[in-house]
């Protein structure tokens, strides 16, 4: 089966005008698995799964949260299949092995594992020392690693005691060995920020959990979507020609983040872009911005994509599809005129993310005259984009901001949880047919 994982792309502005020195070109990559890897009948091509809970049980996190947090486990262990391997990590100042390496051998097992979850709550006390909880999660992980999805799925309900830079380290050591991070977070002591930066290493989501009565329902919405892993070792490599300069990356698609500006080390003018693992039904999209110099009519190769990428249901250990994202430059007024305006309304919600980044830069600065200015943008964003909800959301904020000098950390989880999620008419589906 060639080009099992699909690669296309729109650019804003496919036709260039010949006549400017430089013009700004915004493109947008789609990645998905092919028509033939989609088709629910192929359930026995999703990877089998490794998987670590990594649960906080630190002093802070109430009763009813425990007990919340333990069913939410226990439904998520009842998910898995024979073959899956579990493993449950309870954290505080101290790591406890509630569940080692378990292989799912039948509902006995499962059971078995449920029972030991159900008395995390005898480990509660001290802070929140996730760096070594990561520690203990990957010791566990990579001594079943071949062949499996590996996952950690942490849950924490404050910000982390100890050297946050320590912990970052540990996770990008963590994701160096093929191991993903996603965090879910809940109360108004969750540092969302931190925790997008601890899953940026592998690619990882983050999610922010507003009600108790939202975490199993959430926490089996992670698993599920682990499930239905079908490719691993995905990466995006993007080989820019000469004198094409990189701008800004951002993910756009399942969860919207700003990867930062991009740079072209030394010669190889080239940038890798790290996905992880890839979902059989779902769509994955990024968006790049650069810019392009002056040149002759004709066509033009702005970058070429590779995207990589292992199978191993399929024992493809480095599929590959490419494309190359070509540009006419012309005279023609009406040609240059041409807008795409799927890839504008992308950019227009993965810039909010980005200007979230410049937000707290501001306030932390108390750069007042500029964080004012920002919250108009934003509610001016949103308002463009049809999200009343927003724009209200930061009109408030820009009240609130100006009567205390500052807003909480509950308010701006809230606000970076939400510039994550991408609207729903946004990026579809590529049409498999249509490529092969």
């Amino acid at each position: 089966m060639a080009e099992e994982i699909l690669l296309d792309y729109i650019v804003n502005q496919p036709n260039i005008d010949m006549e400017r020195e430089e013009s700004d070109l915004k493109v947008l990559m789609k990645i998905n698995a092919s028509d033939a890897l989609r088709d629910p009948t192929q359930g026995k091509l999703t990877a089998k799964t490794n998987m670590a809970l990594v649960l906080d049980v630190s002093s802070s996190m109430k009763s009813r949260e425990i007990s919340a947090l333990a069913n939410a486990a226990k439904n998520a262990v009842s998910k898995l299949q024979p073959g899956d391997i579990v493993s449950v990590i309870a954290f505080q100042s101290v790591v406890y092995e509630v569940v080692e390496s378990v292989k799912i051998v039948d509902q006995n097992t499962i059971q078995s594992i449920q029972k030991k979850i159900n008395v995390i709550d005898q480990f509660q006390g001290g802070g929140t020392d996730l760096e070594y909880a990561l520690t203990k999660a990957e010791h566990l992980l990579v001594a079943n690693s071949t062949g499996y999805v590996n996952k950690i799925i942490v849950f924490t309900d404050g910000k982390i005691t100890g050297n946050e830079d320590d912990c970052l380290k540990r996770a990008f050591e963590v994701s160096e060995r093929g191991i993903g991070i996603d965090a879910l977070g809940f109360g108004s002591e969750f540092d969302y920020k931190f925790m997008q930066r601890l899953v940026s290493f592998s690619n990882g989501f983050t999610t922010y959990v507003e009600k108790p009565e939202d975490i199993q329902a959430i926490f089996q919405n992670r698993v599920s979507a682990i499930k239905n892993v079908i490719a691993t070792d995905v990466r995006l490599d993007l080989h820019f020609t000469p004198q094409i300069r990189a701008n800004r990356g951002y993910r756009y698609s399942p969860e919207i983040s700003y990867l930062g500006k991009m740079k072209l080390p030394g010669d190889q003018r080239r940038i890798s872009i790290p996905i992880g693992t890839l979902e059989k039904d779902k769509e994955y999209a990024y968006l790049l911005t650069c810019v392009v110099p002056k040149r002759e009519a004709g066509k033009v190769r702005i970058f070429k994509a590779e995207l990589h990428y292992s199978i191993d249901a399929l024992n493809i250990k480095d599929g590959s599809s490419s494309q190359s994202i070509v540009v006419e430059y012309t005279s023609r007024a009406q040609s240059i005129n041409e807008i795409n305006g799927e890839v504008e309304r992308a950019f227009d919600e993965v810039e909010i993310g980005r200007l979230i980044e410049e937000l707290d830069a501001s306030m932390t600065k108390k750069d007042h005259g500029h964080v004012a200015m920002l919250f108009d943008i934003l509610a001016e964003r949103h308002k463009e984009l049809g999200d009343l909800e927003m724009e209200i959301h930061y009109l408030n904020l820009k009240k609130s901001y100006a009567e205390a000098g500052s807003i909480s950390q509950e308010e701006m989880n809230y606000t970076r949880h939400k510039s994550t999620q991408k609207k729903e008419s946004g990026v579809k589906l590529v049409d498999a047919s249509s490529l092969i």
